[in-house]
Parts: structure tokens; sequence; C-alpha cells
């Protein structure tokens, strides 16, 4: 468009208006009316009309065309992500004709972030009301005395393998240039170990090393002879303070001579399939063990990996006796919140 004043600018658009728009006839006009002035032709008109229609003016506002356009890809990005909030910046680009650097900018500006999904345990049918029936039993027993997770031994068992977790964001190493570094993550010789734990307080029982499979006979040995041993160990204040005993639904746990060990060891105040108090199925969101201690454990055991089956051992021993007593307590302390979540979601799943 050639350059025309704001007043040569305005007269055209008023003649645009005062001829219905026929951009045409304006051009006619505008000639009869100023023979002098250089000639526009019906495309200026045309222009002229449009840049009042988008900026509000005569004169062509890059920066208020430009924010018009903003708020245009602003809206339909924000329209894509509340139709697809799974979507990826990059499909949202490419939907909406933009890049993904702009589509990341709006979604900033707007305050959106990537959360991630958080894996929980899968739930059947009743599994919500045996939940909510446990964490009525334990906040009854909590307002009788704030620290009563804390007299119960919680156990669980886990297998630890050489090939271990190869965690890509923690493991670097810093250098001038790329030494190419390689991590072997799936060794040709395989082992593994099993092992019990148990959390007292703030004190880590075991762990117990498991020869073979777990079975009844060897798990009520372990119970008889190596928990009872440790517990004979402590100090005098923490065997004053136990009054209780959990367990998971694990099939060795649910054999009869077990049931009956543990009527006998804690009379009318253990936890388990068959106890007293009925443990919920699928439910390590309420075992310190799971949601703390064995997360715990295999960060410090799998940072490098073991070259043997002794070594393994001593690292998972070394671990145990490395967790300090302060973190264990804080762990079993966060059962009281949990319990709370837990029965505010009716039993169902509320890890987020």
């Amino acid at each position: 468009m050639a350059t025309y004043s704001q007043t040569e600018k305005r007269e055209m658009y008023e003649l645009y208006i005062s001829n219905n728009k026929n951009a045409a006839r304006a051009a006619q006009e505008y000639e009869f009316l100023y023979p002098e002035r250089r000639q526009p032709d019906r495309t200026t008109f045309l222009k002229i009309y449009r840049n009042m229609v988008e900026c509000g003016s005569v004169q062509k506002s890059r920066g208020r065309y430009q924010a018009r356009r903003e708020r245009v890809n602003e809206i339909n990005v924000l329209a894509q992500v509340h139709v697809n909030p799974e979507g990826s910046t990059l499909n949202f680009a490419r939907e909406c004709g933009i890049s993904s650097t702009t589509v990341k900018r709006i979604l900033k500006d707007n305050h959106y972030h990537d959360y991630k999904f958080k894996p929980v345990q899968t739930l059947y049918p009743g599994d919500g009301d045996r939940r909510v029936a446990f964490c009525r039993w334990l906040q009854t027993k909590l307002m009788a005395d704030i620290n009563y997770s804390r007299k119960i031994i919680w156990s669980d068992e886990t297998t630890f393998t050489n090939s271990g977790i190869f965690n890509r964001k923690n493991k670097h190493y810093y250098a001038t240039e790329n030494p190419h570094l390689k991590q072997e993550t799936r060794p040709q010789i395989r082992f593994h170990i099993n092992l019990w734990c148990g959390i007292f307080d703030d004190t880590i029982i075991g762990p117990f090393i498991i020869d073979g499979n777990l079975n009844s006979q060897k798990y009520l040995q372990l119970l008889e002879t190596q928990l009872e041993d440790a517990l004979d160990h402590l100090p005098l204040r923490y065997v004053r303070n136990l009054e209780g005993f959990q367990q998971d639904g694990a099939g060795p746990h649910n054999a009869a001579l077990v049931t009956q060990y543990l009527n006998n060891r804690f009379p009318n105040n253990w936890i388990g399939t068959h106890g007293p108090v009925a443990w919920p199925p699928r439910s390590p969101c309420l075992n310190p063990l799971d949601y703390f201690f064995w997360g715990y454990l295999k960060n410090k055991v799998y940072y490098t990996p073991c070259q043997n089956m002794a070594e393994l051992r001593e690292r998972l021993n070394q671990a145990c006796r490395s967790c300090s007593p302060h973190i264990i307590r804080k762990a079993v302390d966060e059962m009281n919140g949990r319990i709370l979540k837990c029965l505010r979601q009716n039993g169902l799943q509320f890890e987020q």
C-alpha cells in the first residue's frame, strides 16, 4: 500500500462506508473529490477498512494486530488442552498451526504444569470398605495414644537382584568432553536375594535373608528365631512399648501354624489376613516399608551394579544400618496422616 496520511485514510474509510462498502465506487468518488492527490485503487480501500475492523484504527497497528493474533492462539491452545489434557505440546502446536515453543509459553503464562501420573495399587470391589475399617481401627488407637503406630512391628518381604534399577537421571559424570560412558543393565549371570525387614518405632529389624522362596515353615522359623533374637537385643524401653505385629496377606503368612504363633505371641493385637485386626489386601500405601523403606533401600543398593551375591548382601546390611532413626520414625508417624487421607477417599487411592 502506498503511503497516505492519516487524514487521507480516514476520508477513504468514510467514502467506503458511504458507498455501502463498494470499493470501486469509493475510488471513483475519491478521484472526483480530490483530483490533485495520489489516487488509491480499490484494494487500498479494502485494506483500510480491514485495519479499522481488526485494529480499531485506519492506521495499521502491528502491535494491536499481534496482540489479537496471540489472543486467538491462546484461546486455541487452551481449548486443545481442555479437550485433551494428556496431549503433547507438539500435537497442540500442530493442531493450532504454531510452534511448540509458543504453546509452552502460553501454557506457562496460564499456570499450566505437566503433572506426571503416579502409579497406584489396583483395588478390587470391597477393598475400599476393608481399608476404611482398618483405618478407623488405627484412628481409634491413635486417639487414645498418638504414638501407637510406633508400637507396632510393621513387616514385609521383597527381592533384590543384581540387575537392579539403572537411574539415568541420578547417574552422571562431569567432564569437559563426552567420555561416552556406558552402563551395563542386563548382566548375563543373574542372582537375587529375598529378604524380610521390620520397622519398629525408629529401628530397622533385620534384614533377614530368606534362603530360596518363602514358605510357611521358613516364615515361622524366621519369626520364632530371628525376630525373637532381634527383639531380645533391643533396649528394654522398646520391648516395653511393643504392642502389636503387622503382616500382609502373602500366602505363607496365612498358614495355621503362623496364625497360632501370632495368637500366642501377640494375643488379640496383631494385624493380618486372619488376625484379630484384618489387614486390608492391596494396601502398600498403609505400610511404611512399602511407601518408604524399600524405595530408600533400592536407591542405596542400586547406585552401582553389584558384582556378586556377597557384595549385594553387604550393601543391604550397610544400607539398613545407615538409615537414621529420625527418618525411620518420621516414616512411621506418616501413617497418622495417611489413614486420614484414606478415610477422606472412602478407602480408595489417595496418594498424589
